[in-house]
This record gives C-alpha cells, structure tokens and sequence, in this order.
C-alpha cells in the first residue's frame, strides 16, 4: 500500500483516533462498525485516513479479519490513555453531578472486609455512587473498566500506582464451635479433621498456600492429611470454616474481622503462621489520569485500612 505523507504533520482527527481506538479492541472492522453505530465503510475511511496522515500502516490485513501491528499497539495504548484523560477533563469541566467510582475486587475481600467498611465510607464521601464488581477477573484500569482495584500482587514486585492494603499470612483457623466439639486438639489430630483450602499458586509457586505447603512447614512427623475440600473462592472457604464444617488454612488478611468478632480462632494460638510472599493492595491507573474523586477514595480505602494516604 502506497501511504500519502503530509508535509506538515498535524494532530489527526478525533474522529478518526476514537474510530481506531474502538477498532484496536475488536476482531473485525464489521464488529467495530456495530460498536460505533457505523457502517463497515465508515470506519475503513476513518482507519486509513488516519494511517495517510501518520503515514504508517497500523493494521495487519488477512481479508475480514485485522490485528494491530506493533506501530498500532503502540498507537492504541497511548490513544486510549489520551481519550481517558480527555473524558476525564471534560467530565471535570462539566457542571457538578453525580459522581460515579467502579470498584473492583475479588469476592472474598469484598465480603470479608469491605462490606464491613463500606458505610463508613459512603458517609465519608455521600455524594459518590459506587459500583462495586466483585469477581475473580483483572480489570484494565488503563482503560476505564474499573477506577480502583484491590488486588492480590508479590509483595517483592508490586505493581506500579499502588499501595499495599493488607498484608497476609496463612493460619489454621476453626469456629469456636467446633473447636468446642474437639477438646484438646492437637497437631497430630489435625490430619484426621476435615480441612478445607483454597490454594493458588503463581509462576514461581507463590501464592495463597494450601495445606500441603502447611504442613510442609510444620507437620514434621505428622501423617499425610485425608480428603480435604478445595474451594476456588478465598471467602468461600472462611465461610466454611465458620459454619462449623472444618478447618480452614485461613488468609489472615481476609479473616482478620472473622477472628477479632470470635468467629474464627487460629488452632494454634500464635504457632504455626505460614508467610506469604503475596498481599493485598490498592492499584489505580497511572496518576496523570486518575481523579478527584479515585484519589480521594484511594485515601479513604487506605485509611480503613490503617494505612497513610496516597495523595
């Protein structure tokens, strides 16, 4: 394809950047069309007008399907910067409204810790509306699927804009009740009573720890354990616990209301804390494009959480 240079470049169009942002997402122009409320035609303008004025091609072209080529990939994550931070000053500039803040964590940090603290902070802070997403999948905070996230992330390689929430470490913890059912338990008792984990481990085998890796540490001795219960769910297998249906190899980040309210006791007094090279922490986008109102909830989070502030 021969490309038309310009002999003096010029910002492209805006039309054309939001037509190729929203294109870069998708797999064909066709699906881009139906996301625009466009015709197919429209958007091949608009991607090759764009492609003449930059002169470079951005797209590999294999009949209806498109990729980015590697000029495109670079274009796409600088312009969807570009269009956030855009939206963002013209919401700013806007008359006051309702102000909206997405929140992302995993289920179990939002059961077990942030439900206990969200009236405090909506009272905090009355005239933002909260979306709460709580699941297991990564937002991309890059490109305004969540303002802030509460993730699992190394503690010896955080990722960047964020600040650690809570630390963790790993326990066996009982209810009361069936600590009561089960007088005097002892280490060796422990492989007999039905145990529940929700292990998950990274590249390098770091993680939440499961039981094998607890009594790797502490079980010298001890007999192998029997059947235990996987759930795929931090929260879930705390909820377990609680209920009376076991022992559980307990986040102690996610369990700490748990344990200070007595639904939860550690087996082992203070013995037996299994570290973990993974915390919680507090992530939002790179700060030249976080707001107001992200940054005041990043200090009203860290703050619950007996943390300084970020900003």
């Amino acid at each position: 394809m021969k490309l038309k240079l310009n002999a003096q470049p010029r910002l492209p169009s805006l039309k054309a950047l939001h037509t190729f942002e929203v294109a870069a997402r998708c797999a064909t122009f066709t699906e881009a069309a139906e996301q625009l409320n466009v015709t197919l035609g429209a958007v091949s303008r608009q991607i090759r007008q764009l492609e003449n004025e930059l002169g470079v091609e951005l797209f590999h072209r294999k009949g209806n399907a498109v990729a980015l080529n590697d000029t495109g990939k670079r274009l796409a994550t600088d312009v969807t910067r570009a269009l956030t931070l855009l939206q963002k000053a013209s919401d700013r500039a806007r008359p006051v409204q309702q102000q909206t803040l997405k929140l992302t964590c995993t289920l179990g940090i939002a059961s077990h810790w942030l439900a206990a603290r969200l009236p405090a902070l909506r009272h905090a802070d009355p005239d933002v509306s909260l979306v709460l997403d709580a699941n297991e999948s990564l937002r991309d905070l890059a490109s305004s699927e969540a303002d802030i996230a509460i993730r699992y992330s190394p503690t010896a390689n955080p990722p960047p804009h964020s600040r650690e929430l809570l630390a963790d470490a790993f326990a066996p913890l009982a209810s009361p009740a069936f600590l009561a059912a089960h007088p005097a338990f002892t280490l060796a008792d422990l492989p007999l009573a039905p145990l529940i984990h929700s292990p998950w481990k990274d590249a390098q085998g770091l993680g939440a720890a499961g039981w094998q890796d607890w009594f790797a540490a502490f079980g010298a001795g001890a007999t192998a354990p029997r059947g235990i219960l996987t759930v795929n769910s931090v929260g879930h297998a705390l909820q377990e616990a609680m209920e009376g249906n076991g022992i559980v190899l307990g986040s102690l980040a996610v369990a700490q209301d748990a344990l200070a309210a007595g639904k939860l006791v550690p087996v082992f007094g203070e013995h037996g804390q299994l570290p973990c090279a993974y915390q919680y922490r507090l992530c939002w986008a790179d700060s030249a494009f976080v707001s107001t109102t992200t940054r005041r909830w990043v200090n009203l989070l860290l703050q619950a959480a007996g943390k300084p502030p970020a900003f």
